[in-house]
């Protein structure tokens, strides 16, 4: 969220929230919905959680935080129907006090001290992936369309014909002043305006993007599956099937992409060529790319129970912890680790051992966490609500 007058921007929120939803009925004369949208300028700011796994190379490696204590959740938001769940399918992303969701019936901005709803806007068609906050604007892809939105307001500035149709591992990525969005193939939008880049096509269902100085595709369908890479100018750099069926993004981390099959495979690859430099075993059914710092990777437990970590230079496998079940990516921060079970909670482990040295053991927990303001945000299982663990 990119403002040179921060008191200005409290302001507009302190109305936005006390407006609700009824602001455009109730406050159209404060927010004066006749003015020109604000142009989009792409200028370097940092986010507190700004995209999934955190980065556009999917690495889910963020600095140390302070952790809730609390061992509740409560529910922060329901984004599907007003009385039902099955809301939202990926978690928020979060910057400067407000949390950005997007969910199967409205996409919203919350004030993550209070929880109230500071906008609200209603796609077309159905979302299955998490927001991008850059250039001081959220971007947001739907089934059939990318759209960009003033995070202050929720001013609609541009909506392009680029969709995504899968899980939240291939929810956009933004880098510089492109974003990046997956589905058939890869496209890249001009962050500013919205107008297409180039696109490339890929053979099976583009399932996941990262980036680090190329672009990694994550690919499956049929039965069979590959890894692409693109140059930022969209030419073909590598494309290997050694990964086989790649159902998640990868991470990228210095001259290593590693990809994981549905089939059971962790997958390190050279950025170069694709070729492989080592493979090892890991739990079955794993949609979610896994989490890569100081040379250690930790992979979740997909549709079994262990979640792993490996040494990254080499593949050995140096922990496992029983978590159960689990649909969220692991996230690094210091020498932690957060792995999820979706019917044992939150487990903080050491990074170095895999001891557990903390826990919040609550039920349906569907994502990754995203760590934002000395609290935990979730998108629930089976009820696919947004919920939060707070101070």
């Amino acid at each position: 969220m990119v403002s040179s007058d921060t008191s200005s921007l409290r302001t507009r929120r302190s109305v936005l929230a006390a407006c609700g939803t009824a602001m455009l009925a109730g406050c159209s004369d404060i927010l004066a919905p006749d003015s020109p949208p604000p142009s989009i300028e792409c200028t370097h700011t940092t986010y507190d959680w700004p995209m999934y796994g955190y980065d556009a190379a999917r690495t889910s490696h963020v600095r140390s935080h302070d952790l809730p204590v609390a061992a509740e959740a409560s529910r922060f938001s329901q984004t599907g129907t007003h009385t039902g769940g099955g809301s939202a399918d990926a978690p928020p992303v979060v910057h400067d006090g407000v949390a950005y969701i997007a969910g199967s019936v409205r996409i919203e901005a919350r004030d993550i001290e209070t929880g109230a709803r500071l906008w609200e806007s209603e796609p077309e068609d159905g979302i299955e992936t998490s927001p991008v906050l850059a250039c001081g604007t959220v971007y947001v892809s739907t089934v059939n369309e990318t759209l960009a939105f003033d995070p202050e307001d929720g001013t609609e500035l541009w909506r392009a014909d680029v969709g995504t149709h899968f899980g939240v591992s291939s929810s956009p990525v933004a880098v510089g002043d492109t974003v990046y969005v997956v589905g058939v193939g890869v496209t890249a939008l001009d962050a500013e305006t919205g107008t297409k880049r180039w696109h490339a096509q890929i053979e099976h269902s583009a399932l996941g993007i990262a980036i680090g100085d190329h672009i990694y595709v994550g690919a499956g369908s049929n039965g069979s599956g590959e890894v692409a890479a693109f140059t930022r100018d969209g030419d073909d750099l590598w494309r290997t099937t050694a990964a086989g069926q790649v159902y998640s993004a990868t991470s990228v981390v210095g001259d290593t992409v590693y990809a994981i099959s549905k089939t059971g495979v962790l997958t390190a690859l050279a950025v170069a060529d694709g070729s492989v430099r080592w493979e090892a075993s890991v739990e079955h059914g794993i949609n979610e790319p896994p989490a890569v710092a100081n040379g250690r990777i930790v992979v979740s437990a997909g549709n079994e129970k262990r979640t792993m970590a490996f040494n990254a230079a080499t593949g050995n496998r140096l922990w496992t912890f029983e978590t159960g079940v689990s649909t969220g990516a692991p996230v690094i921060t210091g020498d932690r680790v957060l792995a999820t079970g979706a019917n044992t909670g939150i487990h903080v482990l050491d990074v170095g051992t895999g001891n557990r040295v903390h826990h919040w053991p609550i039920e349906n927990v569907g994502s990754q966490p995203v760590i934002a303001g000395r609290r935990l945000f979730y998108r629930g299982w089976d009820v696919s609500d947004v919920f939060v663990i707070e101070p």
